[in-house]
């Protein structure tokens, strides 16, 4: 026995009650194999146990941390649009440069915008009635959207979308409509997190309303 082991066992010896006031240490000691039904075959359950404990606690840390860093990337992204958009100092450049700063920062593969002041016929009109009567953004499968039609011409048609009535303030009526579309049905599903969209919608709407105030 080296004297390091001594130092250990004669601590161990002093102190009866450590590994009882100190469980922790268990998880990182190893038994000797014993038979069935005495003491040490307990301990050695109870130190697989806590083992597996603290390996489910640091599967639950890598993904908080996984969670957190993407967070934190949606955050700068958005901020960036925001600051893209504070920038553009003619009123008519906002949508493209709107379109082009969501197309890039969050990688869709379909982004579009029809403003109803740019389009007056019966279709425009019963569309602007259909926007008008999202009391929120749509996110989720294309078959059940409220309409699609801010995606005509697309060659590839959305299986998932994102539609964002656009308004000024708590104005009831739209002005126009915001679309993201993926062929992914999976991209934009019904249990996607939508609280970076709403924080998205407020920014375009603020942005956009420009347009309205050029047009008044």
């Amino acid at each position: 026995m080296t004297d390091e082991a001594v130092q250990v066992a004669d601590f161990l010896k002093a102190n009866p009650d450590f590994l009882i006031k100190n469980p922790g240490i268990l998880a990182f000691v190893k038994l000797p194999e014993q038979g069935a039904g005495n003491v040490a075959s307990l301990h050695e359950r109870q130190i697989q146990a806590m083992r597996e404990k603290v390996k489910s606690l640091e599967h639950r840390v890598v993904e908080m941390t996984h969670a957190a860093v993407e967070n934190q990337a949606i955050i700068d992204n958005l901020q960036s649009i925001t600051r893209t958009l504070l920038t553009v100092k003619n009123a008519s450049d906002l949508p493209a440069v709107l379109v082009d700063a969501i197309k890039k920062k969050f990688l869709v593969p379909i982004v579009r915008l029809k403003l109803w002041a740019n389009a007056t016929s019966d279709d425009s009109s019963a569309d602007k009635e259909l926007v008008d009567g999202m009391k929120s953004l749509y996110c989720g499968f294309s078959e059940n959207a409220p309409t699609l039609s801010v995606f005509e011409g697309e060659e590839v048609v959305p299986r998932s979308v994102v539609l964002i009535p656009l308004r000024v303030g708590v104005s009831p009526e739209t002005f126009g409509c915001l679309g993201f579309g993926s062929p992914d049905k999976d991209r934009f599903s019904p249990t996607f997190e939508t609280d970076f969209l709403n924080t998205l919608a407020e920014t375009a709407c603020a942005a956009l309303s420009r347009l309205q105030n050029t047009q008044s």
